[in-house]
């Protein structure tokens, strides 16, 4: 973010344009369909929409709902249920930008599920993958330093028993 017109423009074009235009020559020379350029233009007709919203700030006050609130009777506080205390942050976060998506963006809903069956294989390899770089480094650690060779074998004996106390104790209850 930056409030200078001409310094977005550049790092738009340096860190968008420029990757994207690049990526989708790579694409078109390996014989792909190329998709990097349409991401890019949707990713800046994104920022023009919400441009308004990140140059300028506002001051909320909630006294009035508040107020309102509290002079409810609990017929109506049910009825016209607008306490943000009950909220699901989350669940609301999500149909959040699922309706900026839709309405804002006129994208298409259809790709969803497979979108987000993408990102968990995503994040299932990352997680992988940070688990290797983590054993990696600590076997290599492991195998400089006798201490931490101590500590590793007590981490193991130590998760060893609480799993067979865990084995234990399922057997007693069943």
């Amino acid at each position: 973010m930056t409030s200078s017109y001409l310094l977005h423009q550049y790092w738009t074009f340096a860190c968008h344009t420029i990757p994207a235009f690049l990526g989708d020559l790579y694409l078109r020379l390996m014989g792909k369909k190329p998709w990097m350029m349409k991401v890019a233009g949707r990713l800046g007709k994104t920022m023009n929409l919400l441009e308004y919203f990140t140059r300028h700030s506002w001051d909320w006050s909630y006294e009035n709902t508040n107020t309102l609130l509290k002079e409810l009777n609990p017929k109506d506080r049910t009825l016209f249920c607008f306490d943000v205390c009950q909220l699901t942050w989350p669940e609301y976060m999500e149909d959040y930008c699922l309706g900026t998506k839709k309405y804002l963006l006129n994208e298409d809903m259809a790709g969803i599920p497979a979108t987000q069956q993408y990102i968990r294989k995503l994040k299932t390899i990352q997680w992988a993958l940070k688990a290797t770089l983590l054993v990696i480094l600590w076997r290599v650690f492991i195998a400089k330093s006798q201490m931490a060779r101590n500590i590793w074998y007590f981490v193991l004996s130590l998760c060893y028993k609480f799993l067979s106390y865990l084995r234990a104790s399922s057997t007693l209850t069943h």
